[in-house]
């Protein structure tokens, strides 16, 4: 069972917007949560994230913050 998804936005084969976006129109990831983790912290970044439905958006590396988005999805 896949309890979250953590994804950069900057990957090499595919950005974390079109891996987001595939996973939400996928039936089979229904309910699973997408969490951004991105050197890339701009408004726009944050707000092209939240159109194609990520659950929450973390710029790195703040370790704290990054713990305080994962905790709570992981422990439902």
């Amino acid at each position: 069972k896949v309890a979250l998804v953590l994804t950069d936005l900057e990957m090499p084969e595919m950005d974390g917007f079109t891996l987001t976006r595939n996973i939400k129109s996928d039936g089979r990831f229904q309910g699973v949560p997408v969490i951004m983790h991105s050197s890339l912290s701009s408004e726009a970044n944050k707000a092209m994230g939240k159109a194609v439905g990520v659950d929450g958006y973390v710029a790195k590396f703040d370790a704290e913050i990054l713990a305080d988005t994962l905790r709570p999805l992981l422990e439902r």
